[in-house]
């Protein structure tokens, strides 16, 4: 993995979240995810539904639900959504809308052991120093045979790999520059979730949807040989910003359709 060791500012002396540190530009930052919410409510319900291949439906939590998108998705899905965030402005504008959120993080989380069925962590675990401990503690509120859904910059993205002093990953001027503490490959992340009791399900995206009705299934499987050949385009020549990775707590059965 690929650690920084600078902007230590997000963390107080004993290396916890400080979530004072978001009070001041966080709404700003927070309505410039305040667009195109149809799309991003679709590709969440996507992604929710890359970990129902495993396990089966339940609580679902979403870690750094940001403006609720994943929660609004999981209820479209009927699923009964909770969310977790450090601010205090993306929690207010959740629950004016009905959602269930608190404030927490990752050092934190303020649930009972295994509640949830399903844990999403999208852009999350990147922004802290100690994702060991955070993944013990992500895994403390998961049900056995629980899944959880992660995405994650891309460490193997071609611009940051081959210029790292110039690419908008590692910069401190720009805003992942000066948030994210830990950058992954598919092949360290799976390490470090196998290492902490997650079994690695599927890395990237699936190529046929879950749960699809039988002609919408027909319906894809022409298309299936282009998507294999530009996952494996995008994978080879490292173009891919970000990844997706779906594991299961304990590495128990598989309830895979």
């Amino acid at each position: 993995m690929i650690y920084k060791r600078s902007e230590l500012s997000l963390y107080d002396a004993d290396n916890i979240y400080n979530p004072s540190y978001f009070k001041g530009g966080n709404a700003k930052h927070a309505h410039a995810y305040d667009r195109r919410t149809k799309r991003r409510i679709k590709k969440s319900q996507k992604q929710i539904q890359h970990a129902l291949r495993y396990t089966e439906p339940g609580n679902l939590l979403d870690i750094g639900c940001s403006l609720g998108y994943t929660l609004k998705a999981a209820k479209n899905l009927g699923l009964t959504a909770y969310g977790i965030d450090i601010s205090q402005y993306a929690v207010d504008k959740c629950r004016e809308e009905g959602l269930q959120v608190e404030i927490g993080g990752l050092d934190n989380i303020p649930y009972p052991d295994e509640t949830f069925s399903i844990v999403v962590m999208k852009h999350v675990l990147e922004h802290t120093i100690h994702p060991v401990r955070a993944l013990r503690e992500v895994r403390r509120v998961m049900k056995p045979g629980g899944a959880i859904f992660i995405a994650v910059p891309n460490a193997n993205y071609i611009k940051a790999r081959l210029n790292p002093a110039k690419s908008r990953f590692y910069r401190p001027e720009t805003r992942g520059g000066t948030e994210h503490y830990v950058y992954y490959t598919p092949r360290t992340l799976s390490q470090i979730l196998e290492q902490n009791g997650i079994t690695v399900q599927k890395v990237h995206p699936h190529l046929i949807s879950a749960r699809s009705s039988v002609f919408f299934t027909l319906a894809e499987l022409p298309i299936v040989p282009l998507k294999f050949i530009a996952e494996t385009v995008l994978s080879t020549l490292g173009l891919r910003k970000e990844f997706w990775i779906s594991g299961l707590k304990n590495g128990l059965r598989k309830f895979e359709r």
